[in-house]
């Protein structure tokens, strides 16, 4: 584990604590923002469905794995060890090799199209098959600087890992759509590409002192620091900013459309409590002063 200088420290919690305001709306990281939101209800209702997939003889090990949560961790950890392997098996319908991506690959994505208009599920499954070859790319690059004569190649990168455009389809539907999410997908589409570089700035502002403390090189903010020529910290607070106006873009351009413009709103300060109670980002150890601060 890295050391980080409390000045730096200083600084994450400064720039966190702005950007969980802006992007909620004025909420304050307080200790609610830390604490995982009950899901009893939502754990039981996957064990049941699962228990009626191939998986059910797995449920011992996936549970023990905390799987239920992170399900597309499962993915990013196996691809780290077959960086290659599970995109040839992916694209040639053989067996995985794991029995939650095969799960997912023969069992769920097919039945997408049964949910969904063809339109919609044909995206959802690009996203993911961007997400699994855009890890095999982030490995094979993650000891590479940023060439100077190549700035667009962080932000390409980041749309193929963030699964954003999967998330962004399913968050801004409404449950009045004839056909989830298809009978308004007209109304939200143009917002899309905002959606996706909200979703990923979410994921890379909260995940940045987790990936500090692991000593990773090579995400989004350390190649984004490379090209600009500044220190992570700062290149952190960046990213920040641009979070925020950006979701100011997507409720401005849904202010017609009240019922889409509430889902973005709700899944913008749903995600980012996710982000901030979940323990894989290691924030209660670098906000928990800040925490006591608020509360006092």
């Amino acid at each position: 584990m890295v050391a980080v200088p409390e000045g730096s420290a200083a600084a994450i919690r400064k720039t966190h604590s702005y950007f969980v305001s802006g992007v909620t709306g004025g909420r304050k990281i307080g200790t609610d923002a830390l604490i995982l939101t009950p899901i009893d209800k939502l754990r039981a209702a996957v064990v049941s469905e699962l228990e009626s997939s191939s998986l059910r003889a797995h449920l011992d090990l996936i549970n023990s794995k905390n799987q239920f949560n992170m399900a597309c961790y499962v993915a990013a950890d196996f691809t780290s060890s077959h960086p290659l392997e599970y995109q040839l098996n992916v694209a040639t319908g053989q067996p995985c090799g794991d029995p939650v991506l095969d799960w997912y690959v023969r069992e769920l994505m097919p039945r997408l199209w049964k949910h969904f208009d063809p339109l919609v599920a044909n995206m959802i499954v690009v996203a993911c098959y961007d997400f699994f070859n855009g890890v095999g790319i982030e490995l094979l690059a993650k000891d590479a600087g940023v060439h100077w004569q190549a700035p667009n190649f962080p932000d390409w990168l980041r749309f193929k890992t963030g699964l954003s455009s999967m998330y962004g389809l399913l968050a801004l539907a409404c449950a009045s759509d004839p056909k989830l999410p298809t009978g308004g997908l007209e109304k939200f589409i143009q917002t899309i590409p905002d959606v996706i570089v909200f979703t990923n700035i979410i994921n890379d502002v909260i995940s940045f002192y987790k990936e500090l403390l692991a000593g990773e090189k090579g995400n989004y903010i350390d190649m984004c620091a490379q090209k600009d020529g500044v220190e992570v910290v700062a290149a952190l607070r960046t990213l920040a900013d641009e979070g925020i106006f950006v979701r100011g873009c997507v409720l401005a351009a849904l202010a017609d459309e009240a019922e889409y413009r509430a889902n973005f709103d709700a899944y913008a300060k749903g995600i980012t409590h996710f982000r901030t109670s979940s323990p894989r980002y290691r924030l209660w150890s670098c906000l928990r002063r800040l925490a006591m601060i608020d509360l006092h």
